[in-house]
């Protein structure tokens, strides 16, 4: 399922398009790994992405005891392009610079243990709209119950989708996102770096 991204209208007589609309954190409901769910196998990493060269980055569960795999099932997946960095972020050395070919700048990211959260730094790093960045949370792991009311919730599936927060206590807005539920995951484009959350 496509969640189109909002489009400003045209023509002087059409609304104007306000955004996306911001949701307070209480009113959305987060998807939380199932108690059973196995652990991550890192829960902080940092990378370095060269501007010029394509980067994938994936965080993954440890795998079952005896399987002989040295990870299990892959929670996230981030993903840019060659030409994906765009501008340095204002608290960078380079504050605000276009990156060329060969500039680096080092990625973190971030993942809450028991929910489906995850936040990427460094905050205001710009990505080129022509080739966003790309990010892919899945929810294979995450609790059936999912509002949290003692049953399985398999009816609410078409309901989850990707948000994101600035800030800790912020507002949520929902971003646009791929969803395939056969897979379990949904995925989004970045043109910069914020805290996302699977949330209904």
């Amino acid at each position: 399922m496509v969640m189109p991204l909002l489009v400003a209208a045209c023509g002087d007589d059409s609304p104007t398009d306000p955004g996306p609309i911001p949701i307070p954190e209480a009113q959305l409901t987060f998807l939380r790994q199932a108690p059973n769910a196995p652990p991550l196998l890192t829960t902080d990493t940092t990378v370095l992405a060269t501007k010029g060269q394509d980067l994938e980055v994936r965080i993954f569960y440890a795998p079952a005891p005896g399987s002989g795999s040295q990870t299990g099932e892959e929670f996230l997946r981030l993903k840019l392009e060659e030409e994906t960095l765009l501008r340095y972020p204002a608290n960078h050395p380079r504050q605000g610079a276009l990156f060329q070919d060969g500039d680096t700048v080092s990625i973190r990211i971030q993942v809450a243990p028991e929910d489906i959260i995850a936040t990427l730094e460094p905050s205001g790093l710009q990505f080129d709209p022509s080739e966003p960045a790309k990010l892919k949370l899945r929810y294979a792991e995450s609790d059936d119950d999912i509002d949290d009311d003692g049953d399985d919730d398999p009816e609410l599936e078409v309901e989850i989708d990707m948000w994101r927060q600035e800030n800790p206590g912020d507002p949520w807005f929902r971003i646009g996102t791929v969803k395939s539920e056969d897979l379990d995951e949904v995925e989004a484009e970045l043109f910069g770096f914020s805290r996302y959350a699977l949330a209904i």
